[in-house]
């Protein structure tokens, strides 16, 4: 079981990491494995929080990040690779299968899981079958980021190894490409960082980062990177 303070440490360490990334950084990429502690997050003792089971912890976490994605979305241009039909069916793939989620939560059924298994299959057919062998390694080309964080997502409520997607899907979601800075946690990360952290923050304390770390936040809104 982990303590409060241990759980903690584990947020702290991203709001910092998004401190040092938003202070006029110029070093490389940080790296994306910071993340890995949301695996434990997910299955921290059931008395860390009484009234929720591990699971459920992911699957919150699963929704409150494909709410994020999706208004990224409508944000968004229509991708080059896509029709704007396509990209309507994406979106509006994203809109039923969250609102499943949130059905889902409020009352698990297993025709409500079988679903899930649904938008996987619909997810499969539309990022097409683009496989390729890249350094022995074969590779799938997906033609679409979305809906990849949307799969990790829906595999937050009906695998087993839903901490395994839940680290997936925070990792799909902040990390950044940069020439100056590679691949990983970049400059541009800071805000999908903190609201990673924010999630567990508020999950576990019931406070917001400003409450819960109130001199590093007033230091990350303080410098130049806006949030």
């Amino acid at each position: 079981m982990q303590s409060k303070s241990q759980i903690t440490t584990k947020i702290k360490k991203w709001v910092e990491a998004a401190l040092e990334l938003s202070s006029n950084y110029t070093g490389f990429a940080l790296p994306i494995t910071r993340l890995t502690s949301i695996k434990s997050l997910c299955k921290v003792d059931a008395q860390a929080r009484s009234d929720l089971s591990s699971d459920i912890a992911a699957e919150q976490f699963a929704l409150y990040l494909s709410k994020r994605i999706l208004q990224q979305a409508k944000d968004a241009m229509c991708p080059d690779s896509l029709t704007k039909e396509e990209w309507d069916v994406h979106k509006s793939l994203m809109t039923h299968a969250i609102a499943q989620m949130e059905s889902f939560l409020e009352s698990p059924t297993p025709d409500k899981t079988q679903s899930f298994w649904g938008y996987l299959k619909q997810i499969n057919q539309l990022q097409g079958d683009n496989y390729r062998r890249v350094h022995g390694t074969t590779i799938h080309f997906v033609r679409s980021g979305y809906l990849l964080k949307l799969e990790y997502a829906i595999c937050c409520f009906i695998k087993p190894e839903f901490d395994y997607y839940a680290y997936r899907l925070a990792r799909e979601y902040t990390e950044c490409y940069a020439p100056t800075y590679g691949t990983g946690l970049t400059p541009a990360s800071v805000p999908m960082l903190l609201e990673v952290a924010e999630f567990w923050c508020q999950y576990y304390f019931e406070q917001s980062l400003d409450e819960k770390f109130p001199r590093l936040m007033q230091e990350i809104h303080a410098s130049c990177t806006p949030l």
